[in-house]
């Protein structure tokens, strides 16, 4: 064997003497890569129990530790007027179970050195190897049975109230909070803030009702990972939750599909999409005394872990300002200007809505040429191929970060998870390297022409409006710059209204149920198949006619005559709408088709919900001497609005909206209604008044109800 191995030697000798005398190394440049390896992640076990509960298991005998983490696939879903309670939950998961009280609980952990973790979507526990059979006996106490007591509950409201406070003194928090509110809207889940106002309305019951429905083994994980082989984690997870059938919640349906959970009220998931800026929107929340500014540019991105760009992205994110101090953003603004320490962007892939951020903190008078900056850096990734050294750093920043995460074993298991949630390709992580490897510079370039919008996106700075809000108007062409407030909410040059708290358990629902009752009752307003109003008034001195067109379920017309002459058509098939003036014809897109899809129900406040509108009820306000509910109602796109209706008789008074105008900024449109006479059992008011912009009474001329409408009056085509 020695003598084989000898002879092999002289022999490679022997072939390599004339490459040598015959080559000449050039030690100038580093030797070629060779092909990116395959990845060796290790294997785990996967099951499904009966009831429905996926298990996942990873053995890794290094250390006797063993960790779960039961995990529930929970959509996002609106909060509404009761935001914030959600962030309880996990807090309140491990305050108690029907078989221990909170103190209980955390002797038995703290005796088996232990530790128990909640969260929204479940719990994480680890322990010594030895102890986790009893372990798994507090996991399952915690998923199957929380108790949710009231007097925890208060303690976890104090400690949210306090951060809700504390963030108003925070300009990094409010940027987050304002970001997230401009980025999806607050008519988004991702886009809700939690306030003051919303977390004392928020009950125990909100939090208990919502871990009961949603924690269900249907959509469940349970994922074990450490010093346990899987036959022992197969018998601890059948044994546990093998015949768990998770709480039976009593569901019922509203008009518009939702289930309706008692305690919890309807489940509305996020279905439309958040709106993008048509332009670039400049916001601000003013911080007098502020020395810095913090400044961000935010805008929803249509990118899910398993897009085929996804990877793309990240690179494309990595080389822009993605945590590498080469990064072009980091490049600029604190090696080249000197305005800030660090510069960062975030491209956040998401199964149901991912987003952009970038940003800093600067000084006040660099405030304005940071944005620009910023800006200009994102553009810039639109307009030509990354540098080779940029892409080559990129590529070896995110293949280290991902090999340093390999040496974790519940990154295994954190990789099987996200398959499945993700629905992901099975050699999506074994490949990864590879597909790394095999990005180019024209895929980063494509990757950036799909997913970065500098034209469409928001501008947000937090800091000193007396100091930095002049020098923003550049940033828009129109100059304008929008007010909001900590809690994302814009700010409108309105005094307040001097409302009084409506009655203890009063709800919009219970407002809107009066509303349907006053005019006619449920059954007799969905019999409103069609419906044609038409008004006389007078604009500028002429006489005018506007007849509006509905039909059910969502269809909507409208024209407008001065004199002889035809100023405003519009058309709204149930998707698409278009206008005609004498200024021609057009698709409406964005805001004006969103205005255009709430005019299209015959009776919008029934449909709140299926608009994608939130409504929150603001209190009693008193108008003209008559006492008003005044529900609040914001839309998908970021608008707002207030209805108001009468206390004693339940009917709808008042509108109030701000509408933006062509030149920049909004005015303020108050309509009140009045005269409600009835039209096949149903009241329908015949004056209108308008005030703002235009000042208008319309008389109603004619109602019809149920009459017929011709198809083509919907028309887009």
């Amino acid at each position: 064997m020695k003598s084989h191995s000898l002879h092999s030697l002289a022999l490679a000798a022997t072939l390599l003497i004339p490459a040598m005398t015959t080559a000449q190394v050039d030690r100038t440049k580093a030797p070629a890569a060779g092909p990116a390896p395959e990845v060796q992640l290790g294997g785990h076990t996967s099951f499904t129990l009966p009831n429905g509960m996926r298990v996942i298991i990873v053995e890794n005998h290094r250390t006797p530790i063993v960790s779960a983490q039961v995990r529930f696939d929970i959509p996002p879903i609106m909060q509404g007027d009761i935001a914030g309670y959600q962030d309880m939950v996990g807090e309140l998961l491990t305050s108690g179970t029907a078989r221990h009280t909170k103190e209980q609980f955390d002797e038995q952990v703290d005796g088996l050195g232990a530790q128990v973790v909640g969260s929204t979507n479940g719990l994480y526990a680890t322990s010594l190897a030895k102890n986790f059979p009893q372990v798994m006996d507090l996991v399952y106490a915690v998923v199957a049975s929380a108790t949710f007591p009231a007097e925890e509950f208060e303690k976890a409201r104090t400690r949210q109230l306090s951060q809700v406070q504390a963030r108003t003194d925070d300009p990094d928090q409010i940027a987050e909070v304002v970001g997230n509110a401009l980025t999806y809207s607050k008519s988004y889940p991702y886009g809700e803030v939690p306030t003051e106002a919303s977390l004392k309305k928020a009950t125990r019951k909100n939090a208990y009702q919502y871990y009961r429905y949603f924690f269900q083994p249907k959509q469940g994980y349970l994922v074990l990972v450490g010093d346990i082989t899987a036959v022992e984690g197969e018998a601890l997870a059948t044994k546990y939750f093998g015949s768990w059938k998770g709480a039976e919640v009593p569901v019922t349906k509203d008009a518009n599909g939702h289930d309706v959970v008692q305690d919890l009220g309807p489940i509305i998931p996020a279905t439309r999409k958040p709106p993008v800026p048509r332009d670039i929107r400049v916001a601000m929340v003013d911080r007098p005394g502020s020395a810095q500014s913090v400044i961000k540019v935010v805008f929803p991105v249509d990118l899910k872990p398993n897009d085929p760009m996804a990877l793309q992205a990240q690179v494309l994110n990595t080389i822009l300002g993605g945590g590498v101090f080469n990064a072009r953003l980091m490049q600029n603004l604190r090696e080249d200007k000197g305005y800030t320490y660090g510069a960062y962007s975030d491209l956040r892939s998401d199964r149901w809505c991912g987003a952009f951020s970038g940003g800093c903190s600067v000084r006040n008078e660099v405030t304005a040429q940071a944005v620009t900056e910023l800006l200009k850096e994102v553009k810039g990734m639109q307009q030509a191929p990354v540098t080779a050294e940029e892409l080559a750093l990129a590529k070896s920043f995110m293949a280290g970060s991902f090999a340093r995460s390999l040496e974790d074993p519940k990154t295994v298991a954190r990789f099987a998870l996200n398959t499945y949630l993700n629905e992901l390709p099975v050699d999506y992580y074994k490949t990864y390297l590879q597909r790394l490897d095999a990005v180019s510079a024209a895929d980063v370039l494509e990757a950036a022409k799909r997913f970065l919008r500098p034209d469409s996106c928001t501008v947000l700075v937090v800091g000193d409006k007396e100091q930095v809000g002049a020098s923003l108007k550049g940033i828009r062409t129109d100059g304008t710059v929008l007010d909001f407030n900590v809690n994302g909410d814009i700010v409108r040059q309105d005094p307040t209204e001097g409302a009084v708290p409506a009655p203890v358990g009063m709800t919009v629902q219970n407002v809107v149920d009066a509303y349907v009752k006053a005019i006619g009752g449920k059954k007799a307003v969905e019999a409103v198949k069609d419906l044609k109003k038409e008004y006389t008034t007078t604009v500028q001195g002429m006489p005018a006619v506007l007849v509006e067109y509905n039909m059910a379920p969502n269809k909507y017309a409208m024209e407008m005559h001065v004199g002889d002459m035809l100023v405003q058509q519009i058309a709204y098939d149930g998707e698409r709408g278009k206008l005609k003036s004498f200024m021609g014809e057009k698709e409406l897109v964005e805001d004006e088709l969103e205005e255009v899809a709430r005019n299209s129900y015959a009776f919008p406040e029934m449909h709140y919900a299926e608009l994608d509108q939130v409504a929150h009820l603001m209190g009693i306000v008193t108008l003209d001497s008559v006492k008003t509910y005044r529900v609040n109602v914001k839309t998908l796109g970021g608008s707002q609005f207030d209805e108001y209706y009468d206390v004693a008789t339940g009917l709808k008074v008042r509108r109030k909206e701000y509408q933006g105008q062509e030149g920049g900024g909004y005015i303020q449109v108050i309509t009140d209604y009045s005269d409600y006479q009835p039209e096949a059992g149903v009241l329908i008011p015949r004056t209108l008044h308008q005030g703002g912009g235009m000042d208008m009474t319309l008389k109603a001329k004619s109602i019809s109800v149920n009459k017929g409408i011709s198809p083509l009056v919907f028309s887009v085509d």
